[in-house]
């Protein structure tokens, strides 16, 4: 479930789960100063001539945090250009009328008999807190019920996801008039959710449902692991639930961390420094996009 977090919060103005006011902001436990991970990707071989900062982001902020380093800004200065996951997101009418367009599919079964009797109360009490009517829930794939679930819990604890670290480093780099790329489109991001076959849907289901009362921690958790550079700590929370089922952690993590790989190599094989900023989960663990990258030849050296 906590790497569903992680994932969600980029997504939150894509899914259906806009409430009429926004709630007022929690208290959270967070810590203030920080110094999230930093890498340096650079070529070994003659045909490696580009560079490659990799920072770890994370997609909501509090306002009261300060993420920025010296080192964290030098890099910044000295890239080129602007690597993020996916573009378009500020587009919230165009970016929802493609979630639509995939989430929600005839003939789908009632929300509630997609998950365990034993989880039904706690399935009423979320949708209920949700804002999202029922109606639309049951229409949508499981997945996409998941998300927009997922998501209003984020929601709920007073964060605004136009806030996140990609939006502030998008501002930047576009006042720079430096130019801003994707790793993804909207339609490819949430593609790799669509395709989960309907067994891994329900187990995202039944984790948002289970993890229902522990959202302010679970944001918590994460957010200081992500300040504090703690990439042990953030493997330990986002390796576990769905995570531990092989094919979802193909379908949603593997496979995209390979596509990156394979990107940024491409782009590594040019002159030029790119800032490539992504979810934090992207770059931990064993399936770390520096790490293929690692393995393709190129020196890695973690600054932050």
């Amino acid at each position: 479930m906590k790497l569903i977090r992680l994932l969600l919060s980029m997504l939150a103005s894509v899914t259906l789960t806009a409430c009429n006011s926004a709630p007022a902001p929690v208290t959270l436990n967070t810590v203030k100063i920080g110094t999230p991970a930093l890498w340096k990707v650079s070529g070994t071989g003659p045909d490696q001539l580009g560079t490659a900062y990799m920072f770890g982001t994370i997609h909501i902020l509090p306002d009261d945090v300060q993420w920025r380093t010296p080192a964290l800004e030098a890099a910044i200065t000295g890239s080129d250009r602007l690597v993020i996951e996916v573009l378009g997101l500020d587009d919230r009418q165009g970016a929802a009328k493609i979630f639509s367009r995939l989430a929600i599919s005839p003939g789908q079964e009632q929300l509630d008999t997609r998950i365990e009797p034993s989880l039904r109360d706690d399935l009423d009490r979320i949708i209920d807190e949700s804002k999202v009517s029922a109606r639309s829930l049951n229409r949508m794939e499981t997945w996409a019920a998941a998300l927009s679930l997922a998501s209003a819990q984020t929601q709920g604890l007073g964060l605004d996801s136009s806030g996140g670290v990609e939006e502030k480093l998008t501002a930047q780099f576009a006042k720079a008039g430096k130019p801003i790329e994707a790793l993804e489109t909207i339609e490819r991001q949430l593609g790799y959710f669509d395709r989960l076959p309907e067994a891994q849907q329900r187990k995202m289901l039944t984790s948002v449902v289970e993890e229902s009362g522990d959202s302010q921690r679970a944001f918590e958790e994460l957010f200081n692991a992500w300040m504090t550079g703690d990439i042990d700590q953030i493997v330990t929370l986002t390796d576990t639930g769905i995570l531990l089922d092989p094919k979802t952690r193909e379908y949603l993590l593997v496979l995209r961390n390979q596509d990156w790989a394979e990107q940024l190599d491409k782009r590594l094989r040019k002159t030029g420094t790119s800032f490539v900023a992504v979810g934090a989960a992207h770059l931990a663990g064993p399936d770390a996009v520096q790490g293929m990258l690692a393995k393709r030849g190129y020196k890695v050296e973690k600054i932050q």
